[in-house]
């Protein structure tokens, strides 16, 4: 058995006793200074765990604001849905996603209506694109699917960064961003006009024979080409292109992001 004395009246006492017989006193063996002690210890156990469970909360909202920002990034425009057919919409974003952006986008789409459609049909559009058809199609049916059909974001800031400085006799440029998306840079070399089309992954020069116009445009027909198709360069420096239906394009000038 342990002895200790008691912290009132120093008699000999078993350290697990409960009270002094000798004198009463509660909790005989233990001292201020240990009961102090054991009370720190238990605030600095209790301070690391709540600094634990505040640190794993902190990282869940950083991550669902972020989500958030993406799927509310957009606005739709056309949402068609009759019983028994498939859900039709149409959304406007405002600049091109990535496959995983797109993909969150759609499905909150998808989620975010009162109609049960088996199937859902989900077109999307750029702000500012050129392009009339859709830059990207989703579906659910009931499985997630999705197709880019105009330039992808890494391939758009590709040709808008292009340099065009090797074109000193450039009389224009003009980014087309539909499927096969594309600069065209027109110019005039040893009293030709030619028309470069950059891809990213080449290009194409086509020769053309001009016409003034009585508005200050100039007319661009390709020899031997027989769809009746040309180019007009508008007054405003526009790139309009005409058919036998009249026009089919209209494409402002290139500003090369900086």
């Amino acid at each position: 058995m342990a002895l200790t004395p008691c912290k009132s009246c120093k008699h000999k006492i078993d350290t697990s006793a409960k009270v002094c017989p000798s004198c009463g006193v509660a909790d005989p063996g233990v001292t201020i200074g240990q009961k102090i002690g054991g009370f720190i210890i238990l605030l600095i156990i209790i301070a690391v765990t709540v600094s634990m469970c505040s640190g794993g909360n902190k990282d869940k909202p950083v991550e669902k604001v972020t989500q958030s920002v993406v799927s509310k990034s957009y606005s739709i425009t056309k949402d068609d849905f009759q019983e028994g057919l498939p859900r039709k919409v149409e959304v406007l974003l405002p600049k091109r996603l990535s496959d995983s952006e797109l993909a969150e986008v759609a499905k909150t789409v998808h989620a975010d209506t009162k109609f049960k459609a088996k199937t859902t049909f989900i077109g999307f559009r750029v702000e500012g694109q050129t392009d009339k058809a859709y830059w990207a199609n989703a579906s659910f049916d009931p499985d997630f699917k999705s197709s880019l059909i105009g330039l992808s974001a890494q391939d758009y800031q590709t040709l808008r960064a292009l340099d065009l400085k090797g074109y000193p006799d450039m009389i224009g440029s003009w980014l087309r961003d539909g499927a096969l998306g594309h600069v065209k840079v027109l110019y005039q070399r040893d009293g030709q006009y030619f028309i470069d089309e950059i891809f990213v992954d080449g290009k194409d020069t086509s020769k053309y024979l001009t016409q003034k116009l009585p508005n200050g445009g100039l007319r661009l027909d390709e020899p031997e080409n027989d769809f009746g198709e040309y180019y007009v360069v508008d007054a405003k420096g526009n790139l309009q292109g005409w058919s036998e239906n009249g026009i089919y394009m209209t494409l402002p000038p290139n500003k090369p992001a900086l």
